[in-house]
């Protein structure tokens, strides 16, 4: 029955990875949406991994935490649930992974559009203010600007700053990306002031979003504890005394499992949807 059960399993899996690859549904021609699956993936910092490569990833994933779920607990349902977990895992994870990550360029970005500014302020054009920035800007952005600029120098000014739009996939450096490259277009002196204001509203944001997630971090750990009880005195139990769960160990019991399971999961995710903060989307990408 166990071997039927993950065996089953197995088979769904693979088919709908299968038919999820080769018939997408209804036709996408702008591509939008495979797109937000790449800015998603680059701003997770996985530039090298396609969308397929992240759905085999998960489906492997479910995989093992439904055998570990089987040789720990021997509930086949709890070891579907487990598939299903183990399957949302790695995204769940890259979730996290890509607001960390996207903040601390954002906070990056703040800092180095402020210093472009003022480079261009004391006079050099917008190419060596940009240079300047490979070596003296912000950590986190330095090896970007250090190819920005070698980019700069073998296939021009405007290439090299959509290929790094292209790389960092972020909606602020969307905007000053356009504003550069209209200045570079029309010309103007202004663009010292539009970095100015710039600079200005995003650290403003920033600070207004540190703020609700030191609020939104207490919410996210009570979610967490609340989740995670039940899942260790289940486990905990079973350990010590397989007898006095024996009453889930038919069919109908492990339903009731199932669905209480569920229940706790539906409320982690509905505690985390309300709790979440807006997301921002691209511009002019």
């Amino acid at each position: 029955m166990i071997a039927l059960a993950l065996s089953i399993a197995l088979g769904l899996s693979v088919l709908l990875v299968y038919e999820g690859l080769t018939n997408p549904g209804e036709p996408d021609p702008d591509g939008r949406r495979l797109d937000r699956v790449r800015d998603f993936l680059i701003q997770a910092g996985l530039r090298e991994v396609t969308p397929r490569d992240f759905v085999l990833f998960s489906v492997g994933s479910g995989l093992l935490v439904a055998v570990l779920a089987q040789l720990v607990l021997g509930w086949p349902i709890l070891s579907l649930l487990g598939f299903g977990l183990g399957l949302g895992a790695p995204f769940a994870y890259y979730v996290q992974r890509h607001d960390r990550r996207r903040r601390a360029i954002q906070g990056a970005l703040a800092e180095a559009i402020a210093q472009l500014r003022d480079g261009i302020r004391t006079g050099l054009s917008i190419q060596e203010a940009l240079a300047g920035l490979a070596r003296h800007g912000p950590d986190a952005l330095r090896p970007e600007f250090a190819l920005l600029t070698r980019d700069m120098r073998l296939a021009g000014f405007e290439p090299a700053l959509l290929a790094m739009r292209d790389r960092l996939a972020d909606p602020l450096f969307d905007i000053v990306t356009a504003a550069l490259l209209l200045n570079d277009r029309l010309g103007g002196r202004n663009v010292s002031q539009i970095l100015d204001s710039l600079a200005t509203a995003t650290r403003a944001e920033l600070r207004v979003q540190r703020e609700l997630r030191a609020y939104q971090a207490r919410n996210v750990l009570s979610a967490r504890i609340v989740a995670a009880v039940p899942v260790v005195v289940l486990i905990g139990v079973r350990a010590i005394s397989p007898r006095y769960l024996a009453v889930f160990d038919d069919w109908s019991g492990q339903v009731i499992l199932a669905l209480c399971v569920v229940s706790v999961v539906v409320g982690y995710l509905a505690m985390l949807w309300i709790s979440r903060l807006p997301d921002e989307p691209r511009v002019l990408p």
